[in-house]
């Protein structure tokens, strides 16, 4: 019997994308996540929203005497054909203040129990574990990827160059980028000259 990994959902969606994020300067300060980059993930990872996944059961209760908004719901997300997985939603939020009402409240509300509930699978765990409070980490994924930027551009060599390329991929940097693409557009004009 083969062992399940446990964790391959959860590794799969916990590496957040920095350009989807923003600092919020409020309650000590915080990273928040793009909603829309969410439902995009969850998407990619499930299928489009109704047919892989979704939120159902939404029920919000008001409590007048502090203006507080309840929210619960289900969210839902299938793995497989045949099964279908359920994850509680719970959030609050006030929706008047001072004679004021937020007449967003319910779009709030619902945006962060689905925040809630999907990091509970694991979406965008680096967030919530506080490595985007560690500027390195952050930095870090802000690089550029120069593995698969130079094993693409290597896909036009003949196969003993794409070897020679590939071998010295841990050797590519920032400093050395720009000529090691060059030197594979040399290698690619130097085949078509040929022929």
């Amino acid at each position: 019997m083969a062992k399940q990994d446990n964790m391959e959902l959860w590794n799969s969606v916990e590496v957040t994308d920095p350009k989807y994020t923003k600092k919020v300067n409020q309650r000590g300060g915080f990273t928040a996540i793009g909603a829309q980059y969410q439902l995009m993930r969850a998407t990619e990872t499930f299928g489009p929203m109704g047919l892989g996944w979704g939120v159902e059961d939404e029920n919000i209760e008001r409590w007048e005497d502090v203006g507080l908004a309840v929210y619960t719901a289900n969210l839902w997300y299938k793995e497989d054909k045949d099964a279908k997985y359920t994850i509680p939603l719970h959030s609050a939020i006030k929706y008047h203040s001072n004679g004021r009402v937020d007449d967003d409240f319910f779009k709030k509300v619902a945006t962060d129990a689905l925040t809630k509930g999907l990091s509970k699978l694991g979406f965008n765990a680096d967030v919530f574990m506080g490595k985007f409070d560690d500027n390195k980490y952050v930095n870090k994924l802000k690089e550029p990827d120069y593995k698969t930027i130079v094993t693409k551009a290597s896909e036009g060599l003949n196969d003993e160059d794409k070897k020679s390329v590939l071998s010295n991929l841990d050797k590519v940097n920032s400093l050395n980028l720009k000529a090691v693409l060059k030197r594979i557009d040399d290698m690619i004009a130097s085949y078509e000259k040929k022929s």
